[in-house]
């Protein structure tokens, strides 16, 4: 793993994305351990901090998930399929923007329209 200093980019950032470039090319597997925040570490010579940042992230992004007392391992999910759900997501809620905007709508009250129907499905996702 190469990281530049001298870059904008954050150097948290520069290992969490090249991590995902890794995973992305089944250098790590699903199901597979990451090595230890200590250990990654040390191997790129930064602040264990900063790993846990760029671990953290991936595992916001579910390309990773924690087991406590354990590791963390790559998860399960294909990205590729996430990224195909996204885009039809998108596409989606921007036939219904358009659709909104055509029977005059305002922009907020598109913005109301989503934000309501987000949390319904929030609340129906929430297991009892």
């Amino acid at each position: 793993m190469l990281i530049d200093p001298k870059s904008s980019t954050p150097i948290f950032r520069q290992i969490a994305d090249q991590l995902r470039q890794a995973i992305d090319s089944k250098v790590y597997k699903p199901g597979e351990m990451l090595p230890s925040l200590r250990a990654m570490a040390i191997e790129i010579n930064v602040n264990p901090n900063t790993v846990q940042r760029a671990y953290e992230a991936l595992e916001r992004e579910g390309v990773v998930e924690t087991r406590r007392g354990v590791g963390i391992f790559v998860t399960a999910v294909n990205r590729s399929q996430l990224n195909a759900v996204e885009q039809q997501l998108s596409d989606q809620f921007s036939a219904s923007i358009r659709r909104g905007f055509k029977a005059k709508l305002t922009p907020d009250t598109v913005r109301s329209v989503f934000e309501d129907a987000l949390r319904r499905a929030l609340v129906e996702a929430k297991p009892c």
